[in-house]
């Protein structure tokens, strides 16, 4: 038997949170597993509404309410700062929207329980967008990579053990993005996934919401960026020091990434990580 926590960060959507703890049910069943499930719900405005019968393998089902919508990646870290001191137990978070393939979570767990100090995430092969966000997300990835030689393909589904919770929130990174924050602070085991369509309705994430999502997830390496920046200006001034134009081009597309990088850290207010409790609302069982 394993002893499980899933975290599904939520905001209004219930039906298809609704319908991924039905198949969430059904996995664990298929490994004997049990598990609880800490429905992060960031301020919905639409009614709770969790059907919590013929769950067999979810013992217990608690909604964590927030009083004001702060964004997945904050209500994931308030999330696991919520359950810090729990011990031996393994962490799972997916969201609840249905694009996370439901059919890995035992292959995720599995890792998790392998590798106790390793982070497993789901690393997406294949995306539902149409082909502008992919190029555009793939734009991103790329651009990620050259600025801090990281290849953060991968979102929020990850499992791992209750003891790297500490690691995960010991500095302010995942008020951020939690993709850049496990980068940063853990060692991490990916696994290749197939990022699913959603249950209902269309994707949030907006062409304006990928690009501030690009910058949070940039922001967590804010220094080191600066550092691979000076250090791409030597070399262009080494190898290309007759190239002007070139040069320019280079420094005024480095100049701009890191004003909105610092920009994107300071709009998110880092200082309130270490206030998350004030921005619960309540907690109540439903199971």
């Amino acid at each position: 038997m394993t002893n499980l926590n899933i975290l599904l960060p939520l905001y209004n959507d219930w039906r298809s949170c609704n319908i991924l703890i039905k198949k969430i049910n059904e996995q664990l069943r298929k490994k004997k597993r049990f598990g609880n499930i800490l429905i992060l719900d960031d301020a919905s405005t639409q009614k709770k509404n969790v059907a919590s019968s013929g769950l067999k393998n979810i013992k217990k089902i608690k909604v964590l309410k927030l009083k004001k919508n702060l964004g997945s990646q904050k209500i994931i870290s308030i999330g696991l700062d919520y359950i810090k001191n729990e011990k031996n137990k393994i962490i799972v978070i997916m969201d609840s929207d249905g694009e996370d393939d439901v059919n890995q979570i035992n292959n995720l767990i599995d890792t998790a329980n392998k590798n106790k100090n390793y982070i497993a995430v789901a690393s997406r092969v294949k995306r539902k967008e149409h082909l502008i966000f992919r190029i555009l997300y793939k734009i991103h990835l790329i651009i990620a990579f050259l600025l801090t030689f990281n290849w953060i393909s991968f979102g929020n589904y990850s499992s791992f053990h209750s003891n790297n919770i500490k690691k995960i929130l010991k500095n302010n990174s995942s008020w951020l993005a939690y993709s850049s924050c496990v980068v940063k602070n853990c060692k991490l085991i990916k696994i290749s996934t197939d990022r699913q369509k959603r249950f209902f309705g269309k994707s949030k994430l907006s062409f304006l919401g990928l690009f501030n999502h690009s910058f949070r997830v940039l922001s967590v390496f804010q220094n080191k960026i600066l550092i691979i920046s000076i250090f791409y200006l030597l070399i262009i001034n080494f190898f290309l020091y007759e190239k002007f134009s070139i040069q320019i081009i280079i420094f005024s597309f480095l100049l701009i990434y890191n004003f909105l990088i610092f920009f994107t850290s300071s709009n998110n207010k880092n200082f309130l990580f270490f206030k998350k409790d004030k921005f619960i609302k309540q907690v109540l069982r439903v199971k």
